[in-house]
């Protein structure tokens, strides 16, 4: 690592990559017309002095960073990041930011403070960020494939089943929150021995189901399901098209309202749309 670019702070509310500090910065022009003055958190306006690039890493610079008069910190801008080609990842204790197109990890850094950080001034950085690089781009992983279980991605990996994939470990070496928190059952409800309508059509329950897997034999999909709550009778249909059911709904009620003369006083589903 370039061994006097400093520690900056990544932002993901700034717009634009800016330093307090001209020795950083290489290459300095004007400023743009646009970004002649920036205004920082306390509602003051600094003067831009120049733009330019800085040198972080061998083959590796920030471009177009904003030389701010009297600003004491550096900041990198997600917005910047991204539209220079990379990507950005950030959880609870690190930042980890890649090249979109391969996903290789250029850099990682670190909280502190409830700031993410990355430090460009460690000459150790690089062994450093490749070692923790290889062990958090493996629950990298593991999050974007949607939770997927480290061995179920070693396999992918040593098949060669995605491309650009390689040399990264997959241990399980933590507990995945999610994860954890994804297999918690909730609670049953409490079976319910009484009735508590008092006649029929009362309360109606309503729950459609399918696709299923094989058509039946005059090609219906769709399956509805109508009990009464009171009685007990339960009323199957079979639909082509799920756009069927508002219809079917609509007759069954206008129909059995006038067989029994009673009005429908509550509808029980689960809110799907098709009702």
């Amino acid at each position: 690592m370039a061994s006097g670019a400093g520690r900056w702070t990544v932002d993901s509310g700034a717009s634009q990559h800016m330093t307090g500090r001209v020795d950083l910065v290489d290459d300095i022009e004007p400023p743009l017309p646009q970004y002649s003055r920036v205004k920082i958190g306390d509602n003051r306006e600094l003067k831009v002095l120049g733009r330019g690039k800085v040198v972080v890493a061998r083959d590796v610079s920030i471009k177009n960073v904003l030389v701010v008069e009297s600003l004491g910190y550096n900041l990198l801008s997600v917005y910047q990041l991204t539209k220079s080609g990379y990507g950005c990842y950030f959880d609870d204790e690190s930042v980890i930011i890649t090249v979109k197109g391969s996903l290789k990890v250029v850099f990682v850094g670190h909280v502190e403070y409830g700031m993410y950080v990355l430090d460009f001034s460690k000459e150790s950085m690089s062994a450093a960020t490749c070692l923790m690089a290889k062990v958090d781009v493996g629950w990298f992983w593991h999050r974007r494939l949607a939770h997927t279980n480290m061995r179920t991605l070693h396999d992918l990996q040593s098949g060669d089943h995605i491309l650009g994939l390689t040399d990264i470990k997959f241990s399980k070496d933590r507990v995945c929150r999610s994860c954890v928190l994804g297999k918690q059952h909730g609670e049953a409800h409490p079976p319910k021995t009484k009735i508590t309508t008092n006649k029929i059509l009362e309360l109606i329950h309503l729950d459609l189901f399918g696709p299923l897997s094989y058509d039946s034999l005059r090609g219906k999909k769709y399956c509805l399901v109508i009990v009464d709550d009171y009685s007990r009778y339960t009323w199957v249909y079979f639909f082509k098209k799920k756009s069927e059911t508002q219809q079917r709904v609509i007759d069954f009620i206008n129909m059995y309202q006038c067989q029994y003369q009673e009005k429908i006083m509550t509808i029980r589903s689960d809110n799907g749309s098709e009702f």
